[in-house]
């Protein structure tokens, strides 16, 4: 497992080579939707991936998905639906999430 940072104003950002995959979104419903997330695959634990707060766009990590790829990732804690502050737009999932800072080739 990959420790997470606690501290938000010293962020902790890991290397690591994980596999990119896929996953299909389940609504609040429990209804499988078209939408598609990315998460890594580290070990046996998969990180949902939340674009919006990192460096790198869903296009430039589509070529590895489902293979290994190397990123430099901070790992947090919070909101994953909504890229603002104001949680009431958002579906209300919560927990751990990594934000991928750079790709490394």
């Amino acid at each position: 497992m990959i420790p997470a940072s606690k501290d938000a104003k010293s962020p902790k950002f890991n290397t690591t080579t994980c596999q990119l995959i896929e996953k299909s979104f389940t609504n609040k419903g429990g209804k499988i939707t078209e939408y598609k997330e990315l998460y890594l695959r580290c070990s046996i634990q998969d990180y949902y991936i939340k674009i919006c707060e990192g460096n790198v766009s869903v296009e430039k990590l589509k070529p590895y998905i489902n293979k290994g790829i190397e990123v430099e990732m901070e790992i947090k804690d919070g909101i994953w639906d909504h890229c603002d502050k104001n949680p009431a737009y958002t579906q209300s999932r919560t927990g751990t999430y990594i934000i991928i800072k750079k790709i490394i080739e």
